[in-house]
């Protein structure tokens, strides 16, 4: 197994040893995300890796609309909701990035252990 990056860059250019080359009629970025979906899989975070989007969708939108809010209340507009958006994508990618690296250290210690 390997780690979600590697089974990305893999799956990409179709290389071969695992049995996804690149004739086996699969595109690469079915491999890609069957890799990185067995890699993730095996520690049973499917769950925390499939609310990731819909966590950062969300966190950008409330602070959208905190800004809006601010904006209206103080007569800025538009700046407050510009530095909401910032804020917002700011602070979904910090939380993607964080849960990202912890899944994969929880998926590189399973598979260390089974060796």
């Amino acid at each position: 197994r390997r780690s979600v990056e590697e089974g990305a860059v893999r799956g990409a250019v179709g290389a071969e040893g695992d049995g996804a080359g690149a004739g086996d009629g699969a595109g690469a970025g079915a491999r890609g995300q069957g890799e990185a979906g067995d890699a993730f899989g095996e520690s049973g975070s499917g769950g925390v890796l499939a609310g990731l989007g819909l966590q950062f969708v969300v966190v950008i939108l409330l602070c959208l609309y905190a800004g809006m809010w601010l904006d209206r209340k103080l007569g800025s507009a538009p700046w407050l909701l510009i530095l909401g958006v910032v804020v917002g994508a700011s602070t979904g990618f910090y939380v993607l990035y964080t849960v990202m690296m912890r899944e994969n250290a929880k998926a590189e210690r399973g598979r260390s252990q089974r060796k």
